[in-house]
């Protein structure tokens, strides 16, 4: 009977073993996407734009970083791997029937900010999932309030019966008002002096499959993004 020397008997055993390792980190299914709630903890919002005025655009907020990696994960505990993208904004003459104050219009180089990172996923992919801010308007919060009433006003009209074009969510988020637009993943929002848009989008595997990727993200992780920032916003 033939014999097998000792050495390659180990080494045989370690190969199959190495092989039983492979096989069973390709069939490994990927933990349970975690979802929780809100937690603002970043310093507060606290434009100052003058009475009947707009805030002067070298004073508009950074947009990629009133959002924070701690305020994320505390929405997505498993989120990492952060990388913020900048996105320029050109803000018009808010009052077209008169003149704008100095400094009130042009360009605001991060007025909007798109935060990548990734969760976890069976296909493994550095960032899958994406959190989009711009802000539209931050002037007095009456003039806030009175744009943001005639392009809720407009999105409606646009949309009609269609409530996968537009949804007014009022101040369920905890904005003074909140709607979708265009998709049920992209919200409009108003809180004091700032009218600001959320959006974004996940291709992980626990945020459910298409076409409601959407609404989950939405649901699960927008709303949360908006009750982080009215929280905080003046």
């Amino acid at each position: 009977m033939p014999t097998m020397n000792p050495s390659r008997s180990v080494l045989a055993a370690v190969a199959v073993a190495s092989a039983a390792v492979v096989l069973a980190g390709c069939s490994s299914e990927p933990p349970a996407l975690k979802f929780e709630s809100a937690k603002p903890s970043g310093p507060r919002l606290d434009a100052r734009p003058v009475q009947g005025g707009s805030l002067p655009v070298a004073q508009w907020p950074n947009a990629c970083e009133v959002l924070g990696d701690d305020e994320i994960r505390a929405i997505l505990p498993q989120a990492k791997d952060f990388q913020r993208d900048p996105i320029k904004v050109t803000v018009l003459n808010f009052n077209p029937l008169g003149k704008p104050d100095p400094g009130t219009t042009g360009d605001v180089p991060a007025g909007g900010c798109r935060t990548e990172f990734g969760l976890p996923a069976k296909y493994k992919g550095k960032h899958n999932s994406n959190i989009r801010i711009v802000f539209k308007t931050v002037a007095d919060p009456a003039l806030v309030a009175n744009a943001y009433a005639e392009d809720r006003d407009d999105e409606a009209k646009r949309a009609g019966q269609d409530t996968k074009k537009f949804q007014d969510l009022k101040n369920s988020l905890g904005a003074a008002g909140c709607y979708t637009k265009g998709t049920t993943s992209t919200m409009v929002c108003h809180q004091g002096p700032y009218q600001f848009e959320v959006s974004g989008s996940s291709t992980a595997d626990g945020v459910g499959k298409y076409p409601e990727t959407e609404e989950n993200w939405r649901q699960k992780v927008l709303t949360e993004v908006v009750r982080t920032l009215s929280a905080r916003m003046a």
